[in-house]
């Protein structure tokens, strides 16, 4: 009796040992913060997240992941439960991102404050999360790679056999250009020596007095076009007059209008020579008249 007794003692005392060490540890590895929770919706996938995650507050541990699971409504969602500590100002402007523990891969939720609306958001409400600068280099990185596979498969398509004999062709082509062009230098800065220099200094002063006297040249048609206005003015005045007086006319009028018709036909003449060597050496307008062709007996007569 007597040892079953002392043996019963010791299991009791034994299991109060094991009871009070238990709840020590507890007491130890408890979390004595009052916390609050809320959800985080991703539509991102959430790589290296786990339950009992740490959830940080502009880098500072306040809380823990509490849940992870899909959403039944929205399979492209994903519900994140969390916990915060309740002296953590969560507002309406609070906002998720996901973030990484160094290179191990675990990742945490980071909470952020866009300062946009300093409202507290109350306990158990929704908080959207956003791409982190990772997610977006990733995109991006996506977004380039399948923009680089087009560029490439379109150049393939550009590039084949016939246009790359087109190219090089055209290729061929501007060189010879380049070579004629540098033959064509090459030929101008001879010809441009201090004797043709001279002679376009020479011409283009010609130019210049012929260019002056266009004007007087203008002027002086000008005077014959109305000197033979008046002319032509005078005769019919005259034919009136013959159709009234035609005894005057026989005797006085007669060879003043042959006198006139006279000069009319003489300025008529002089036009259609003008017009002649006009039409023959247009450039005589430039140039002025050239020298006659040497008769025979002259100087230079072949």
């Amino acid at each position: 009796m007597e040892n079953r007794a002392y043996a019963l003692i010791t299991g009791v005392f034994l299991l109060g040992i094991a009871a009070a060490i238990v709840i020590w540890a507890q007491w130890l590895s408890g979390d004595r913060h009052e916390r609050a929770p809320y959800r985080v919706v991703a539509t991102q996938p959430v790589s290296g997240l786990n339950v009992q995650a740490t959830v940080r507050y502009r880098g500072m541990s306040v809380g823990r992941v509490t849940a992870i699971a899909l959403d039944p409504g929205d399979r492209r969602r994903i519900l994140i439960d969390i916990e915060v500590d309740k002296e953590i100002p969560i507002t309406r402007g609070t906002y998720a991102q996901l973030g990484m523990e160094g290179i191990t891969g675990v990742a945490y939720v980071h909470l952020l404050d866009d300062g946009k609306d300093d409202k507290a958001l109350p306990e158990g409400e929704t908080l959207g999360m956003k791409p982190s600068f990772m997610d977006t280099l990733s995109d991006s990185a996506e977004d380039l790679a399948r923009d680089s596979r087009v560029l490439v498969a379109n150049l393939n398509k550009v590039l084949d056999e016939e246009n790359r004999a087109s190219i090089k062709r055209t290729l061929a082509s501007l060189e010879r250009v380049a070579k004629n062009l540098d033959a064509s230098s090459e030929r101008a800065a001879k010809l441009l020596d201090d004797d043709n220099r001279k002679l376009v200094r020479q011409s283009l002063q010609r130019l210049n007095e012929t260019a002056a006297t266009l004007p007087e040249l203008v002027r002086e048609t000008h005077l014959l076009a109305q000197d033979a206005r008046a002319l032509v003015a005078q005769v019919g005045g005259l034919s009136a007059d013959a159709q009234g007086t035609t005894a005057s006319l026989r005797e006085g009028t007669l060879p003043q209008v042959n006198a006139l018709a006279d000069s009319v036909d003489r300025g008529a003449q002089r036009i259609g020579r003008l017009a002649t060597e006009l039409s023959a050496k247009p450039d005589a307008l430039l140039w002025g008249r050239g020298a006659p062709m040497p008769g025979p007996g002259e100087p230079g007569f072949k």
